[in-house]
């Protein structure tokens, strides 16, 4: 009887640690995403990129392939320079991990004004609507040193 006492203790107790690792998880994760809208905000590239995955592959509709966080950063200079950004989030990541990955579905609207009105944004994949809805899906993935980062980056207007 002990013994099957004990079995019940070890395997609620290894549901709860793994409970409460998923839990830390979702937390670092949902920080991730505030540190990520701030750098938006703000227009602060090494903080945005800070968040992203070295191996990176930002995935816009409509637009190739940015590969890499050194691309992505090269990526977004022209688009920061020409316009800011305001996110309003419409609904906060749901986000489900899978051991060392994880997926996040939010929706944001997001509100761009040109700092030139006469110079657009070029950049093929980034907005370029004054006012967009739009519902992002994210992969992330633990890095080597256990912080979550970034790995695919796509989204849909809704």
């Amino acid at each position: 009887m002990i013994q099957l006492y004990l079995l019940l203790l070890l395997v609620l107790g290894s549901s709860s640690f793994a409970d409460s690792s998923e839990n830390a998880d979702v937390a670092e994760i949902e920080a991730l995403y505030v540190t990520w809208r701030e750098a938006v905000s703000t227009g602060d590239i090494p903080t945005y990129i800070s968040v992203v995955d070295p191996e990176v592959r930002m995935i816009p509709p409509g637009a190739d392939v940015v590969e890499s966080a050194v691309t992505y950063e090269k990526f977004l200079q022209p688009v920061f320079q020409t316009a800011t950004y305001k996110i309003q989030v419409d609904r906060y990541a749901r986000i489900e991990v899978l051991g060392d990955y994880a997926v996040a579905e939010y929706d944001y609207t997001i509100y761009l004004t040109l700092k030139d009105p006469d110079q657009q944004i070029t950049e093929p994949g980034a907005l370029t609507a004054s006012v967009s809805s739009t519902r992002y899906f994210d992969v992330l993935r633990k890095n080597d040193e256990g912080r979550w980062k970034v790995w695919r980056h796509t989204w849909q207007n809704m």
